[in-house]
């Protein structure tokens, strides 16, 4: 069952201040325009509370998912359309009367649609009152249907979550010491070999049952440490590239040795030089291989891997962790270890670890009684006690958690894609700002590792922070993420975060037809051709074509996440033109080496990520979008928060004095050609010991 449209009472909130700030904002709109924009801001006021209710009732009521969904349709509707007029309005504003009476006519008619035409007022005006129509027929259609208004006192915010004299740290694990035992001993004993030199020991269990926390245990045991000359770490999941695999494992295994990868195996994209060199590299190598979260099927994929692990020492041992028993079948070896959920006792001390501070109950025996009825609804998994005790640490009534004891969610079968009632409740109880921000996660593919700043970034671009009085976005949108983290819906990963697969499959199922992957063929139905978060990860070595993304005409982000040997054809030079709502543009592709003109269409764009890109040069076009305009130099850009990279050169626009009024610069900035720098005073001038936000500079 889809929980659907779940995440659009952020949306609506966020819409009806932006109609606000544009009626009495500093646009200075005719006064009939105005006008019609405050009606309208009393109609989304109206249509709020319809929305909460509907979101309560959507997991059993089909009419208000598809009411919900109605009225995103029409949200994102006005939602484009403010965008465009205040993004003409920026760019007349810093313009100015043009000195060219010909372009200043042509501009009247095609681009400033808030000036100099009677005509243009009247289709604003037209525009506004079609939404404000749709908007009073879905409360209308709302009200027949009989909902039951949610007061304000019900509503969810961010809480300060309690302070603790010590943290838990996610790696801490209860009830699975016996688990361990047994497979090291599997892994350790001798006799356990299908092949001359090697067994496989499939570890199978559901989502969310601790398959990767407890593999985690064995390989980091000292016995296993000790045993293996060699110990390699590789996350699978879904898509089983098999020369992709034996690339990482090559360099897996260079890089346990201390040495670096040289010669073919750096650059051949030939399947038989690779499989070579990593028969080389094993042989007479006792090692142990973890393929984490494996989902192939395909016996020929997983033979061709296979091959050229076979050359290692005797007593080599592969572990496979996944959910599908068939896949242990299929990869042989060992009879798989079934994982058991946790005893009702283990479940419990994991629960109250982070449901309580210091994990210590006592001093609350009446929630510690709710608690331990709440668990008995977890079925021992890992997963949920985390996430309904990241919950419960921040709800200190009684009435809180018997909520969560009595709710319906718990009735609730899991659906197809394995989504636990337990996260769904983990879900619902977060405030709505933040299950917009978690829904929009889904548009990355599972195991993506996460860096905190640049999703903040590409939140604030879309839209998602809302504004707190004097505190910088960034900070706002940095407590976005860690609540999300101190909830488990992250996780901490070498430097990084990601997002369990099980909580992976539940921001799928609440952004629904919001946001897609293109990693499968795009098909042409209308729900995928709606969707306004778009991404495509290149972990194949089959073309990467632009022609896909052209049928999104009402995308708001554009990922072109990294990947291996999938080659980039060049941009379409029409793409940007049919895609000119984009917000938010990431193309992270090393043989992309320029972006068509059609750039400049791109009124919205707010986020722009070229660092993975052989771009040298951009094109003027790009002076005309939001994120740029007026920009005639890289000194003009006082606002400008990161800057990875400047090149010190001669050239007027070039020198080190570009930095002196980047007040709001942050982070670390590499500075090269230091020495083209005049002198003592110039370099002094640029003022980077006054940018108090600035960690380092190189």
């Amino acid at each position: 069952m889809p929980i659907g449209e779940a995440v659009l009472s952020a949306f609506m909130q966020a819409l009806f201040e932006k109609v606000i700030a544009t009626a009495f904002g500093e646009l200075k709109l005719p006064q009939d325009v105005a006008e019609e924009l405050e009606k309208l801001s009393s109609s989304l006021s109206t249509i709020q509370a319809h929305v909460e209710d509907a979101e309560e009732r959507q997991l059993k009521d089909k009419a208000a998912r598809s009411w919900l969904a109605k009225l995103k349709d029409v949200a994102y509707e006005m939602d484009d359309l403010l965008d465009d007029y205040g993004a003409e309005a920026l760019r007349s504003k810093l313009e100015g009367p043009s000195s060219d009476n010909h372009l200043s006519k042509v501009r009247s008619c095609f681009c400033c649609f808030w000036f100099n035409t009677c005509l243009f007022n009247h289709k604003i005006l037209q525009d506004i009152k079609k939404v404000e129509e749709k908007l009073n027929r879905l409360v209308k259609e709302r009200e027949i249907i009989g909902p039951n208004m949610i007061s304000a006192t019900d509503r969810k915010e961010i809480k300060e979550r309690p302070e603790t004299s010590s943290i838990i740290d996610d790696s801490s694990v209860f009830g699975r010491e016996e688990d361990k035992e047994t497979i090291v001993k599997m892994l350790l004993n001798q006799n356990n070999s299908n092949h001359s030199n090697l067994s496989i020991l499939p570890i199978v269990g559901m989502g969310g049952l601790g398959k990767t926390t407890l593999t985690q245990l064995v390989y980091n045991d000292t016995r296993i440490k000790e045993h293996f000359q060699l110990r390699v770490w590789l996350c699978v999941s879904e898509n089983f590239d098999q020369m992709k695999l034996t690339k990482e494992t090559i360099e897996s295994v260079a890089s346990e040795f201390g040495s670096t990868i040289i010669g073919v195996s750096s650059v051949t994209t030939n399947m038989n030089l690779l499989q070579e060199d990593l028969s080389k590299k094993l042989k007479d190598k006792r090692f142990l291989l973890v393929l984490d979260d494996v989902w192939n099927e395909d016996p020929e994929k997983w033979g061709t891997y296979r091959s050229a692990l076979l050359t290692g020492g005797k007593g080599s041992r592969i572990v496979v962790t996944t959910r599908n028993k068939n896949v242990g079948k299929l990869m042989g070896g060992m009879t798989p270890y079934y994982l058991n959920q946790l005893s009702d006792d283990d479940c419990w001390s994991l629960f109250r670890s982070y449901a309580f501070v210091d994990g210590n109950s006592n001093a609350h025996p009446n929630l510690e009684m709710i608690g331990m009825e709440i668990v008995k609804k977890l079925k021992g998994l890992p997963l949920a006690a985390k996430a309904i005790g990241s919950l419960l640490c921040s709800q200190d009534t009684e009435d809180d958690w018997k909520n969560v004891l009595r709710s319906e969610i718990w009735e609730l079968p899991s659906d197809k894609n394995n989504i636990l009632p337990a996260l769904r409740l983990s879900y619902n109880h977060l405030p709505a700002i933040l299950k917009r921000c978690f829904a929009f996660c889904s548009v990355f593919h599972k195991d993506y590792v996460f860096e905190k700043d640049r999703l903040v970034q590409i939140w604030m671009a879309l839209g998602f922070i809302q504004p707190q009085r004097r505190r910088r976005m960034e900070e706002i949108g940095s407590s976005y993420f860690d609540e999300l983290l101190s909830r488990s819906f992250f996780q901490h990963h070498k430097g990084g975060y990601v997002m369990h697969d099980a909580m992976h499959d539940l921001a799928q199922s609440v952004s629904s037809h919001e946001c897609l992957r293109l990693d499968d063929l795009p098909n042409n139905s209308t729900s995928a051709r709606s969707a306004r978060h778009l991404s495509f990860s290149c972990n194949n070595r089959s073309q990467t074509s632009f022609e896909a993304f052209l049928g999104f005409k009402r995308a708001r982000t554009l990922l072109l996440l990294s990947g291996y040997k999938s080659m980039t054809r060049s941009i379409p030079s029409d793409l940007f033109l049919k895609l000119r709502y984009l917000h938010v543009l990431d193309l992270n592709r090393r043989d992309i080496t320029e972006l068509p003109d059609s750039i400049g269409s791109l009124k919205m764009l707010r986020y722009l990520n070229l660092s993975g890109t052989g771009i040298a040069m951009l094109p003027s076009s790009i002076a005309r979008t939001e994120l740029v305009t007026g920009i005639a130099r890289i000194g003009n850009l006082t606002c400008l928060h990161q800057l990875d990279e400047f090149v010190v050169r001669t050239d007027k626009g070039y020198k080190i004095s570009e930095l002196k009024a980047m007040k709001e610069i942050r982070g670390h900035i590499c500075i090269k050609n230091i020495e083209c720098v005049a002198s003592i005073e110039e370099a002094i001038g640029a003022f980077l010991s006054e940018k108090s936000c600035l960690n380092s500079s190189i």
